[in-house]
């Protein structure tokens, strides 16, 4: 044993204290305490840190500062030899620790992703336009049939509509198919038919496209006269018939009584006559006569009738009526005013409403159904009319 360790703790025990207690009264920690009592110098912090314990103990214990310091360096000199190192432990690096540090910049960096992202949402959703595009035709056209076949493309879930200048024939709700393409049938007039087609998206936005179509009918032989000189023009045999009344033109022998399937028909003072017949969807046969001083001619005509919105017929009779007509939402122009007896208005679309301040004198016809007086005279009524 070391002979500067033998005095430190015989004076130690000379002055009944324990080891503990010198490190709590030295604030010097007991491990360092023991190693100076023991001699064992290697585990020491080093030289400098030695000597000031040992001067701070040998204080404490009433010992010679100097003497003991003087011992400490003549021991350690002929036991100093060289230490040994435990070798290095490699650097363990942590796992990503997630603190209010990391998950806030985190957290806000995702709300303005999350943000940006619905703001794109928002723009390819409900600021671009459904497209359209009219495949055939490609550009304006020349029709040699009263009927054009016209195909087009749009968004899948679009709902598209068709309006046919002058006329107007609407066709509405036709359905593209899952592709987005779409088939529709329209119906010509001689002459420039202005074809315009809206879409429509699940959003409400709309977009157009248009064409111009001219029917240039073929030219046709001399019409055999019939006895009597009876001639229809129109309709054709086997045509058919969207949305509207049947036209009706003709000529008779001047004179003659021309008649419609029983119901009379007014001749010009040429013989001539001008009329439409509104019918229910369906097939008709149209049988024109004309007599005169006994004797008839007679021509006949088949026409199918279909509809695909509500057309709505109105007219004034035995009295005046205010009439206000809103068709898709859209007020009629010319309506919300009084009309006289005698007056008609006729209106086409996927809803009609219609209010009259005298159901009396109103009396409706809607597709070809005679629906007769909406009410009695001086009743205001409102009615709803859908396909």
């Amino acid at each position: 044993m070391a002979r500067l360790g033998d005095a430190l703790r015989a004076q130690r025990e000379r002055m009944g204290i324990t080891l503990e207690q010198a490190a709590e009264d030295t604030r010097i920690r007991d491990k360092f305490l023991r190693s100076l009592e023991s001699g064992d110098y290697q585990t020491l912090p080093g030289v400098v840190y030695t000597k000031g314990f040992l001067r701070n103990y040998a204080d404490y214990l009433g010992l010679a500062q100097d003497e003991l310091i003087a011992q400490f360096q003549a021991e350690r000199g002929a036991r100093d030899g060289p230490r040994s190192f435990e070798p290095m432990r490699p650097i363990i690096r942590r796992s990503v620790i997630l603190t209010p540090a990391v998950l806030i910049p985190i957290g806000v960096l995702a709300a303005v992703a999350l943000f940006v992202g619905y703001l794109y949402y928002q723009f390819t959703t409900f600021a671009v336009p459904p497209r359209i595009e009219i495949t055939e035709p490609a550009g304006d056209a020349i029709a040699k049939s009263a009927e054009y076949t016209l195909r087009g493309r749009t968004n899948p879930d679009a709902r598209v509509t068709i309006r046919v200048s002058p006329g107007p024939e609407i066709i509405s709700d036709v359905r593209p198919a899952a592709d987005g393409s779409f088939t529709a049938h329209v119906p010509l007039k001689p002459g420039a038919n202005h074809i315009e087609v809206q879409v429509f998206d699940a959003a409400g936005k709309q977009n157009q496209a248009n064409r111009t179509i001219r029917y240039e009918m073929a030219a046709q032989p001399s019409p055999t006269r019939p006895p009597f000189g009876l001639l229809l023009d129109q309709p054709a045999n086997g045509a058919t018939v969207t949305n509207g009344p049947v036209p009706l033109t003709g000529r008779g022998p001047a004179g003659s009584a021309v008649s419609l399937n029983g119901q009379a028909i007014a001749l010009a003072a040429d013989g001539s006559f001008s009329t439409t017949v509104t019918l229910p969807a369906g097939a008709h046969t149209l049988v024109v006569v004309a007599r005169l001083s006994g004797a008839e001619a007679t021509e006949t005509r088949s026409v199918t009738i279909a509809y695909t919105a509500a057309v709505v017929s109105v007219r004034v009779q035995g009295g005046d009526a205010w009439l206000q007509a809103i068709v898709d939402g859209v007020q009629t122009a010319g309506t919300g005013r009084i009309f006289s007896a005698g007056q008609t208005l006729l209106l086409s679309g996927r809803q009609v409403f219609l209010r009259t301040g005298n159901a009396g004198a109103t009396f409706v016809t809607m597709n070809g159904q005679d629906l007769g007086a909406l009410g009695s005279q001086g009743q205001v009524v409102e009615r709803v009319f859908a396909q």
